[in-house]
């Protein structure tokens, strides 16, 4: 029995893989490779804007695609999908970021806590306050602005027909909206490197383009300074040459072209064969232009919406393009970008992290620390500062960052990758080895993440599935969920959410964190069907997280706005979902929820037994037992209809689509029936449920 419907925790883990943990690629076309495009195309879209999509190759794949990746444990797995995001080079990302911290320092807002820029203090532990500035001048900045994300889902909330989101249920497509907005960010921080490119793509034309043109993009990108967390050195450049095969002797220029940029350049070329003849004529798809794309990008396409009439959030591409796109980036995938990873991966194992958990390297790193001054030589090395207690460390105390070539730096770039490429059991121990030293140079900030990727790492791997589904994941003893809950998960939110408040002033990272680890740990309760074990917590952190909201927005919204939350009525909605997915029932007994209820009728029974057996005799008087009478006291049906009524309660102020409500209302009718025509307490007029009893007659369309 499918009670109540939303969305499924597995689902929205995928998501979190494919929008967060998923290699980013920075792309740099030339003005004549976005002219070809638009021409061909009869767009004004950038080539940027166009391949988007393509990232996603779970939804826009080719038939029997499988990417092979082979762990630190030399063993190979096959997956059928391996997204990525395309994103602008890093330099136009660090100045579009600059631009709009520009734009809210000249609105005054910097001390709103609704502005996206906020102070840092606390992360010097020799100075009371300091500005979180890296290298280059980058800011430590808000993950998305609250009341953006609350105007957004508003917009959405009215907009949104039923089963837009491919699920078929409106509710897990709001949900779903919401949560890809909540963990879609391209922002650079130094102390996660999710967002730092793994790839540089330079996209040039065959037939206006040549060499020098290539050779100066380089140049100029190589040139350019980078923050001092980031190192160039790891990335992996790759050139897309866009030709048309109808052109005479055009494959034949592209092999010559092809050669010198290996040759000259010592960098491996892709041919895009984009004919503007055949295009023409085909027969043309729908591609979404809104694939992880950021809650800023989507109101301002939101407003180009009602300007062009809805003609931003899609674009119809010819068939050939779109194969030819999908089959070159799944080559460039599986032949460049995996084993530029894996290659990287084996590198830092063998110089970095090995050499740090021998013994000999614990016994030297206790040496250092201990016995040597602050007039050392180290103390001259790029990136290394004194601590307050006189030893030296490669941690900048006054940019909040640790150097690109510092085994800090490098570590975690390792864990982040490993946890890329689904080797979640070694970024696990890595997250956890270099935790201890970032705690030691008291980089609060670095600490903060990577106790929140312990726990993600941790529950990633708990929930992974077999490549087999016949065989079904052994459940975790007693002791080892009484760790991962007691140790891990409770301990670890509880000092992120604090670093990340208060001594960092950054609330969206711990939101985030929270749903995150929330959604993970409703997946785990639904893989091993041990609910009671995690029950708590998820309600814990999702009354924290409406808290908290509720709070913000009472602040930053008029009074007329904040009379209704869209982001707590989703809220509520989840609370809903998870209590209604508590069961204490063991596997055997689970089966009773998926069989119709059954109790004898009046009307069934039989009249030809011997009325003098006063045995058979049934009393017409007597009251039957409930629909789920077996399963009474071992469900949470009630109190999840409770955070229904309340979810139910902020659409009803809000006044958005009666969809969003009938689908509510289906997740409580175990509790209360609105479809008979008796009249019960809780259906009277003055009260919620009777309300929504006469808005659906008024409408008169059943529930």
């Amino acid at each position: 029995m499918d009670y109540p419907k939303g969305l499924d925790p597995y689902i929205a883990r995928q998501h979190l893989l494919h929008h967060t943990f998923s290699p980013l690629i920075s792309i740099q076309a030339t003005h004549n490779v976005d002219q070809y495009f638009q021409s061909v195309l009869s767009t004004q879209l950038s080539t940027l804007q166009i391949l988007k999509p393509y990232g996603n190759n779970a939804k826009y794949n080719i038939p029997s695609q499988q990417f092979k990746i082979i762990n630190t444990q030399l063993i190979t797995k096959n997956y059928a999908s391996f997204p990525i995001r395309f994103e602008p080079s890093l330099p136009e990302l660090l100045s579009i970021s600059h631009a709009s911290r520009s734009s809210e320092d000249n609105r005054g807002r910097l001390t709103s806590s609704s502005s996206p820029v906020l102070p840092s203090a606390g992360l010097n532990p020799s100075h009371n306050t300091v500005t979180t500035q890296f290298g280059m001048g980058t800011t430590l900045t808000q993950l998305f602005s609250i009341t953006s994300l609350e105007m957004y889902l508003r917009h959405v909330a009215k907009t949104l027909p039923p089963g837009d989101g491919g699920s078929g249920d409106r509710g897990s497509d709001i949900y779903l909206t919401f949560l890809d907005k909540f963990i879609t960010s391209n922002q650079i921080t130094s102390f996660e490197t999710f967002n730092h490119p793994i790839g540089q793509i330079f996209i040039i034309d065959l037939e206006k383009d040549n060499l020098d043109i290539l050779r100066r993009q380089i140049v100029e990108f190589r040139n350019v300074n980078f923050p001092k967390f980031f190192q160039i050195d790891d990335l992996l450049v790759h050139v897309f040459i866009i030709y048309d095969e109808t052109i005479p002797d055009s494959y034949k220029r592209l092999e010559q072209f092809q050669n010198e940029i290996r040759n000259k350049l010592s960098l491996d070329s892709t041919g895009l064969s984009i004919s503007a003849t055949t295009a023409q004529s085909e027969s043309k798809i729908t591609v979404s232009l809104i694939e992880n794309s950021t809650i800023e990008e989507d109101l301002q396409r939101f407003a180009l919406d009602d300007q062009n009439d809805n003609t931003s959030r899609q674009l119809e591409i010819p068939k050939s393009i779109d194969s030819t796109i999908r089959n070159k980036l799944y080559d460039y995938i599986n032949k460049f970008l995996i084993p530029h990873m894996q290659a990287k991966i084996r590198q830092w194992d063998d110089q970095v992290l090995q050499p740090k958990r021998s013994i000999t390297s614990r016994f030297f790193s206790a040496s250092r620390k201990f016995f040597t001054n602050s007039s050392s030589s180290d103390s001259n090395l790029p990136g290394t500062s004194i601590t307050p207690s006189g030893t030296t460390s490669h941690y900048n105390y006054e940019g909040n960052y640790y150097y690109k070539t510092s085994p800090e730096q490098t570590i975690r770039k390792l864990a982040d990758w490993s946890l890329i490429l689904k080797d979640f059991k070694y970024a696990y121990s890595t997250y956890d080895l270099i935790k201890k030293d970032y705690t030691n140079d008291r980089a609060w900030c670095y600490v903060a993440s990577v106790q929140e990727m312990c726990i993600v790492s941790l529950l990633l791997a708990q929930t992974q599935q077999n490549l087999n589904p016949s065989l079904k994941p052994p459940v975790p003893d007693k002791n080892t969920l009484r760790k991962i809950k007691h140790d891990i998960v409770e301990p670890y939110i509880d000092n992120l959410t604090y670093t990340f408040k208060s001594r960092l002033n950054l609330k969206t990272y711990s939101f985030r964190s929270l749903i995150i680890v929330i959604e993970l740990l409703l997946c785990m309760c639904q893989v091993f069907n041990i609910s009671y074990w995690f029950n708590d917590l998820i309600e814990r952190y999702l009354i924290k997280l409406i808290a908290e909201f509720q709070g913000h927005l009472t602040s930053s919204l008029s009074s007329r706005n904040s009379e209704y939350s869209i982001i707590k009525a989703i809220l509520y909605e989840r609370l809903g979902y998870s209590f209604g997915h508590c069961v204490y029932l063991s596997d055997e007994n689970l089966q009773q929820l998926h069989q119709p209820p059954s109790h004898p009728k009046l009307d069934e029974t039989t009249h030809d037994q011997d009325d003098e057996d006063e045995e058979n005799y049934i009393n017409p008087h007597k009251l039957h037992p409930g629909k789920y009478n077996s399963t009474n006291g071992l469900m949470r049906y009630r109190k999840s209809a409770l955070w229904y009524l309340l979810a139910l309660k902020e659409w009803i102020v809000s006044g958005s689509n009666y969809n969003q409500i009938r689908h509510l209302v289906e997740n409580i009718k175990l509790n209360y029936d609105l479809d008979g025509e008796d009249q019960l307490w809780y259906t009277r007029p003055d009260l919620l449920l009777g309300l929504i009893k006469t808005m659906k007659n008024s409408i008169d369309k059943p529930l």
